[in-house]
């Protein structure tokens, strides 16, 4: 990281987007020293998330479909690249769509509170894209397909700790 003066500046990274690279952890905190801190606090993840979210279940960390068999991916932390579990996720969520004709789907990029709100919002959109390009792959139109980032700013979990943070690092599907 850099610093003007006072004021942390944020570090610009090229993009390494690819649909089936094995996972790594996403997001970026604010200081360097505060990512120490959060990384040396966080207790191994099986936490359930808090009575006043979704329900959400932790086998491969991907969440049930809802009622039209659309289901939600997950990234690693700082990441966008699509998790070999998210993959089966993706061919499911493809299938609906190829046989909802007239319909789409928003793709909705989110992170987890740690990172700036900018920087955030910019690796909401590289996941949304990402899941994008995946579907595109399996021959969905992109024309049938939109996407929107919003970042730290709709978490599904509310709680300051890993076990939640992953249910906030996701791509959320919405039938239009």
């Amino acid at each position: 990281m850099t610093t003007k003066g006072q004021v942390p500046a944020e570090t610009v990274r090229p993009d390494r987007i690819a649909s089936i690279e094995p996972p790594a952890e996403s997001g970026v905190s604010r200081t360097q020293e505060t990512r120490t801190n959060q990384i040396s606090s966080q207790a191994p993840g099986n936490t359930i998330p808090s009575s006043n979210t979704a329900p959400l279940h932790d086998k491969d960390s991907v969440m049930t479909p809802d009622s039209t068999g659309i289901g939600d991916i997950y990234f690693d932390f700082d990441q966008y690249t699509i998790r070999p579990d998210a993959q089966s996720v993706l061919e499911r969520n493809g299938q609906w769509i190829r046989n909802a004709s007239g319909k789409s789907l928003l793709i909705e990029g989110h992170c987890d509170e740690r990172g700036t709100l900018a920087y955030n919002l910019v690796l909401g959109e590289k996941r949304a894209k990402s899941a994008k390009r995946y579907l595109e792959n399996l021959g969905i139109s992109s024309s049938r397909l939109h996407t929107t980032s919003y970042g730290e700013v709709k978490p599904s979990c509310k709680e300051h700790n890993e076990g939640c943070w992953k249910y906030n690092r996701r791509a959320h599907f919405v039938m239009q």
